[in-house]
């Protein structure tokens, strides 16, 4: 398997971080980390919610820093949404009974934005996180507005406000770790092959 690339789907603490980051001076792999993670830590689980019950779990404000860390000195690669919706019903038990997972993808972009607001990345590195970078590691002409690449994009309003509302959402399944949490961005459309599939109302 020499010449198989390896990939760590999620990190989530301190510690796989200073592992990844000596490896990987020697070794090349990539890694992933969850929107969840990067954003969250184990005080919001409060009184057990389950809906914070996620895989990997959430860990300490020192994990998460040190997730934030590594995203900026390029340890980690990508950005991913954790997106593992589950029924409302098994989500609805006591938090060792109730399934881990989340719904994520409709809130991956603007939880990112939320660490460009509030200073701890930057933008570009945001953006690659979640465009270039998984494209790259995947080697699909996807990811960036290069001639010959998919026209597969978004266009995207950095500053617009909004509340997480579940019955707002699209998914099926309406489990997210951040319902009632104001956010900052939000995507007004997206394009597939050039082709509009989503306009935001």
């Amino acid at each position: 398997y020499n010449n198989c690339r390896y990939h760590i789907s999620q990190i989530s603490s301190a510690s796989s971080i200073e592992i990844i980051r000596e490896r990987k001076s020697k070794v090349n792999f990539s890694c992933g980390v969850s929107i969840n993670n990067l954003s969250l830590n184990e005080n919001d689980i409060g009184d057990f919610k389950t809906f914070l019950k996620l895989s990997p779990p959430l860990r300490t404000e020192t994990d998460r820093n040190a997730l934030v860390q590594g995203l900026n000195d390029k340890t980690i690669d990508v950005i991913v949404s954790d997106h593992k919706p589950e029924d409302e019903e098994n989500k609805r038990l006591t938090f060792a009974q109730a399934e881990t997972g989340a719904s994520g993808i409709e809130t991956l972009l603007p939880l990112s934005l939320e660490l460009y607001h509030n200073g701890s990345v930057e933008l570009e590195t945001i953006i690659k996180a979640l465009t270039s970078k998984p494209a790259e590691i995947l080697k699909i002409n996807k990811g960036n507005l290069s001639i010959g690449n998919d026209a597969d994009f978004c266009i995207v309003d950095i500053n617009k406000p909004w509340v997480v509302r579940k019955d707002k959402l699209i998914s099926k399944s309406k489990n997210t770790p951040i319902e009632d949490k104001k956010l900052q961005g939000k995507v007004l459309n997206t394009f597939l092959n050039g082709e509009e599939l989503f306009k935001s109302e």
